[in-house]
């Protein structure tokens, strides 16, 4: 048998001495040092979630690389784990990747269509028929759903402010679920040109 063109490799000392995940961009601490207040404060905001109740949304806005997604990943995570009972579900899109409004509601609805075949398409269905399968998807869950929209002003500068308005108002048209946002913003002036 021949051997595989690996095998040297893998019998090869490494220069690493730990595990090489944690120098992956989107790994995430267990700990995250020095912003044990933000953390605090923003679980202390989002706990009534964990209650059936719907959070206030939330506006993180700060300089590139201060740790507002690694927080928001990190409250993530411990939801996971506090919540056995799943009355949360808690759903990360960043907007810089996801950044039409069809996208974002197409995003969200299908996080709770299991089926391939019944998912919300790419495109061809008018935003406003995207927005009401999303309300139907939302009803259907009967839970508090947290949806954290990272890069948030790249989606309203390219977009306007009407994604956002409709998001946040989302709750006016749900009888059964509870909707959270949270906005991470590295615009310091993201208020200022909102309607």
């Amino acid at each position: 048998m021949e051997e595989s063109i690996f095998q040297p490799y893998l019998s090869t000392r490494t220069i690493f001495k730990m595990d090489r995940e944690i120098l992956r961009p989107s790994y995430l601490p267990d700990r995250l040092p020095h912003r044990e207040s933000h953390i605090g404060q923003l679980a202390q905001i989002l706990v009534t979630a964990l209650k059936g109740e719907r959070p206030s949304n939330v506006l993180i806005f700060g300089k590139t690389g201060t740790g507002k997604t690694a927080v928001v990943k990190y409250i993530e995570n411990e939801f996971r784990k506090a919540d056995g009972a799943r009355m949360v579900q808690y759903l990360y899109l960043n907007c810089e990747i996801v950044d039409t409004p069809y996208g974002v509601l197409q995003s969200i609805g299908n996080k709770f269509i299991e089926n391939f075949h019944q998912r919300i398409p790419f495109t061809g269905l008018s935003t406003d028929r995207v927005y009401s399968l999303l309300l139907e998807k939302l009803d259907e869950e009967k839970r508090v759903v947290i949806v954290a929209l990272d890069e948030i002003d790249k989606l309203v500068q390219k977009n306007g402010d009407d994604i956002l308005y409709q998001l946040l108002k989302i709750n006016d048209d749900l009888s059964k679920a509870r909707v959270s946002l949270i906005g991470i913003s590295n615009e310091l002036t993201f208020t200022e040109y909102l309607d």
